[in-house]
């Protein structure tokens, strides 16, 4: 299996775009992060998502949205 996933990867860096080898990057990314156990991060990293946490939320416009959608398809 090790060999397939490496052959996969390899067809992807020759045969995709740099835009849809960064989508190839982000999904596999996320199967990762939900195919693994939790994530331990270091004092850094939890004071940077300390930080994150406490930003108040600003929900996106409706119509930008709607436009970022119609573009996605």
């Amino acid at each position: 299996m090790n060999m397939r996933l490496h052959d996969l990867v390899d067809e992807a860096e020759i045969r995709l775009a740099a835009s849809e080898q960064m989508l190839l990057v982000e999904l596999v990314s996320a199967f990762l992060v939900a195919h693994t156990g939790p994530q331990e991060f270091d004092q850094s990293e939890l004071a940077h998502l300390k930080m994150i946490d406490a930003q108040p939320f600003d929900p996106a416009d409706a119509a930008d949205v709607e436009i970022l959608f119609q573009r996605r398809g």
